[in-house]
This record gives C-alpha cells, structure tokens and sequence, in this order.
C-alpha cells in the first residue's frame, strides 16, 4: 500500500456486503421498457449464457504470466496458486500489464483463442455506477446492494438492473422486445437449467427444457392418441373464469410444443459432433439439436433465440484444488464440443456464448479455497467473436492497491450493463433500445467493450 493510502475499514466493508449503502433517488427509480420501434430482424442469431453457479475463481482462470507478476500472484494465492510452468501462454492484442495464460485445464479452448473464436472480458462485475477504491473508502459513490451474496448478486446479474428489484431478465426483456416480430410458436427464450429470472420477460414466457427434450404433460402420452385427444376435448370446453383460461392456454401450449419439438427431435438427423457426457455437454448438445433444427420448428419465422444452460459447484471455500480444474475441464470440453456442433449445423458465425456469474472470487484463500468477491473474468465464444485477446484492462492485484475492495475482493472496472449491451448490440440493438434494455447503461463510458464484430 502507497504512502498516503489507507484501508477500507471493517466498517465500510461491512456495509458494502451487507448492502446498507443507500442508492441515490435517481438510481432506485423501478424499471419500465422504454422501446424504440421494435427490430424486424432478416437473419438468425442466437445467445448462450454459460452460467456459473456459485461464483467462479476467474483468478485462476486467467492468470499473470511475467515472472514479477507471476510471483506477486503467487505470493498472495499460496497453495491455490496455478504453477507458472502449467500456464498455456495467450497473446494479446491490447495493451496489459504483463502476459496472461489459461489455466491448464481450459486447453481445449486454446485453439479457439488462437483462431479468434474465443475472447476473454476483464475484471466484469454488478455496478450501478463506476466505483474506484477512494470512492469506497469515502462512501461517495453508489454500489449494488448486498454485495458478496449469491441470491442478491445471481439476481442483479440476471436482471441486468442492479439495484432494482424487477424480477424481469434481460434475455426475457430481449424477447419482449422481439415479440412482435415472432410468429412461430416455439418461445424465443428457452432454458435448459430451470426456470429463471434471466429469461423471465414482461410479455412473453420462457420454455423449460430438459437435456433429453421437452417435457410432457404427465397425464398425457404425448403421442396424439386417444389420451391426448380426450385431454384437448376438455381443455376446448368453454370456460368464463380468467384463471381457468389462463391455465387452459399454459395446458395447451405445453402439449403444442411437446408434440412440436419432439416430433422434430425424432426425425432429425444426428450431429456427428460428440459431446463429453457430463450435465453441461448434454445440455448444451440438446441446445445444438435445436438451433441445427430450427428450419423445422418455425423456419423463417424464428429469427432470435436466447438459451440459458448452467453448470453448479463453483462456490469453492473449500477443496478448490481439488473441484476448480474438474469445473474448468468440463467447461473447455463442453464449450468446444459445441463449437464443433454449431460448425457442422453451418451455424457457428450466428452463435454467441457467453459465461455469467454472480460474482468472482477473493485473491486471498481461506486455507483451502476462496471466498465470495466481486469482479471476475468471462469468456466469449462464436464465430463473430474477435477473439484472440483480451478486452478491458485486467487488474492490479496489490492487496489494499487500486482494485482491492479489500481482502482481495477485485472492484469491478466493467459493469455487467457494458458487457451485456455488447451482446445485444450484436444481437441487433441500436443505441436507443440499449439504453431501454439497461437503464445504467448510460452511467459509463462504452456501451460497446468492442468483442464482438459489427452487427
């Protein structure tokens, strides 16, 4: 720490993670959609968010290279610290402050970086605002209410509003947005890990999805037989209660997409593609099956799509040596396998994946893992990605230095608004309607951190 600095105090640390920072009045004021004309997309795009359940240690993801870094890193990880001589060396087209490399569990995505499919985004986390170290410690500047806790921050992080409590997800607001320009009866926003506020939109209903396919009725067979037909016969009966109604139009949506998806699942042909057959490989394989599928389920008429899968076990206070490079392979194998499917399908320049959680991990360990941080590293995929570097400036990792929230809590230097509103740029946003899908967005420099090719 420089002459002249000081710590954070236990006290204004405390009120950071127990959330009891007030947000000015203009920064609390509910979400409302405020749209431009709605876009009537020509082509097909699709996102993928990644979510990482628990919080990943990003730290250890992406890692300080030169031997003067390397070694400060290592001073402060101790034994969760990647061994130098283990790094898969990255280069880097901007400018950062030392060399980086992979951890050596993400080695299948090494080629995908060096081909410029995969991009790597710096030090990314909730704010309301921009926030620097001196803020903190003079409480002069708004941050996300209860910082450093899971349900709070997976929520804010989903929403794409921090500090408010809307339960409406930007992907599902994304869809709200694309609604009007929808005919097919598959739903826009799907998610394969349950339902969730990231798809939850204001007009339209996200669809649950399993690994294996859809789900059925559980009374019914699915098949259109007699069962089926006597089923459908009492949902066609007249009914004046609005509850009822609503009820009935959820019942027979579900047996709609059932006898839909899985009648195109049954006569698709199989993607060549393996996929490592773990909980993230298979859903992200049904994921490929359906956009390589998606001429049959609505053709033209299905131009956007959002899909949500997740994997869980990142919340590493303890055995992090043990659990981390097992998580990070079964990303790696995953994330390509699927590169390869969206390859074979012809879809890969129309795929972007992308990786969320709800908060990255403190630089100090705890004996034998890390607790709950703030900023963290994410990892961009898809054939519009340029790839091959790192976007945003990666941190200082001095304890009690410029980015330390303190106790090696990295203070975000890009909002979750800059990193999504990139997304959604490429996915066909013009500047009006960013500033209506994320209301801070105008807070910060950049609305475009620049990862992704021109829409």
């Amino acid at each position: 720490m420089k002459k002249g600095e000081r710590k954070i105090s236990r006290r204004s640390f405390l009120r950071l993670a127990g959330g009891s920072l007030m947000l000015p009045a203009g920064l609390m004021t509910p979400w409302k959609p405020v749209w431009a004309d709605p876009p009537i997309p020509s082509d097909y795009k699709a996102l993928v968010c990644i979510y990482l359940f628990g919080g990943n240690d990003s730290a250890n993801m992406l890692v300080p290279r030169g031997s003067a870094s390397h070694a400060q890193y290592q001073n402060i990880r101790g034994n969760l610290a990647v061994p130098l001589d283990q790094l898969l060396p990255i280069q880097t087209q901007s400018d950062q402050r030392t060399d980086y490399g992979l951890h050596p569990a993400l080695a299948p995505l090494l080629p995908l970086y060096e081909n410029g499919e995969l991009a790597a985004v710096a030090n990314v986390g909730t704010l309301v605002e921009p926030v620097t170290r001196q803020d903190l410690i003079s409480g002069s500047t708004a941050v996300p209410p209860q910082l450093f806790s899971h349900s709070d921050q997976m929520f804010q992080w989903q929403t794409g509003i921090p500090g408010t409590q809307t339960p409406v997800g930007w992907g599902g607001r994304l869809a709200d947005l694309y609604a009007n320009s929808a005919l097919s009866l598959l739903p826009m926003n799907i998610t394969l890990t349950g339902q969730s506020v990231f798809l939850a939109g204001q007009q339209t209903v996200q669809y649950a999805l399993s690994e294996s396919g859809p789900e059925r009725l559980e009374a019914a067979s699915g098949d259109g037989g007699p069962v089926d037909l006597a089923i459908r016969a009492l949902l066609a009966q007249s009914r004046q209660n609005l509850l009822e109604k609503q009820f009935i139009g959820v019942q027979k949506r579900s047996m709609d997409l059932y006898e839909l998806i899985s009648g195109v699942l049954e006569q698709q042909n199989p993607l060549n593609t393996v996929f490592p057959d773990t909980d993230l490989g298979r859903q992200l394989a049904m994921v490929a099956r359906m956009i390589a599928s998606r001429a049959d389920m609505g053709g033209a008429n299905i131009a956007r799509q959002v899909f949500l899968v997740g994997m869980g076990g990142f919340d590493t206070h303890d055995n992090q040596n043990g659990a981390q490079p097992q998580l990070l392979s079964a990303l790696a194998s995953a994330l390509s396998a699927f590169r390869d499917a969206l390859a074979e399908a012809g879809e890969l320049n129309n795929v972007t994946t992308f990786t969320a959680s709800e908060f990255g991990r403190t630089l100090t360990n705890n004996g034998d893992g890390t607790d709950h941080g703030w900023g963290g590293h994410h990892l961009v995929m898809g054939g519009d990605v340029r790839g091959g570097d790192i976007y945003g400036v990666m941190p200082d990792l001095t304890l009690d230095g410029p980015d330390d929230a303190g106790d090696g809590r990295l203070i975000p230097t890009l909002s979750t608004d800059q990193y999504d509103a990139t997304l959604a740029r490429w996915f066909g946003l013009g500047d009006a309607d960013l500033q209506g899908l994320f209301p801070h967005l105008h807070r910060f420099d950049s609305a475009d951190i620049g990862f992704m090719q021109p829409a």
